[in-house]
């Protein structure tokens, strides 16, 4: 499937099962990194989200799960990509957010949670 599509795909995903699933989670994280590695990156602004997607990637996930992220063209050089990657991200954020609010998790995590909701939401604002 093409990079918009499986974007598309992931938050319809993320907005169903919340981050709470932590390899759907993952796996959307790992998504939007990969257009954020194309040499077509438009802005330092641009740059900012992948730096907070790689940090909430290695921060809540430092022992990774084996998954395969299928997208062919992962670039963000099209408006369209773009706005699918900014909503899959503000999905993201708004996940962890609501997941930094549950008691039953340890407080180190929702710490994580938090920081990490934070950090996507304000490079989200950056972009819009």
């Amino acid at each position: 499937m093409n990079y918009v599509t499986a974007l598309q795909r992931a938050t319809t995903r993320l907005e169903a099962r919340g981050v709470e699933d932590e390899t759907e989670a993952q796996a959307s994280l790992r998504l939007a990194c990969l257009g954020l590695g194309s040499p077509d990156v438009p802005s330092r602004e641009w740059a900012l989200l992948g730096s907070e997607l790689l940090a909430a990637l290695t921060e809540l996930y430092p022992e990774p799960t084996p998954i395969a992220v299928d997208a062919t063209h992962p670039s963000i050089a099209s408006i369209p990509t773009r706005q699918a990657l900014i909503r899959l991200v503000a999905v993201l954020a708004s996940g962890y957010d609501r997941a930094s609010a549950q008691l039953e998790l340890p407080a180190q995590r929702r710490f994580a949670y938090a920081a990490t909701a934070a950090r996507l939401d304000s490079a989200v604002r950056g972009l819009t």
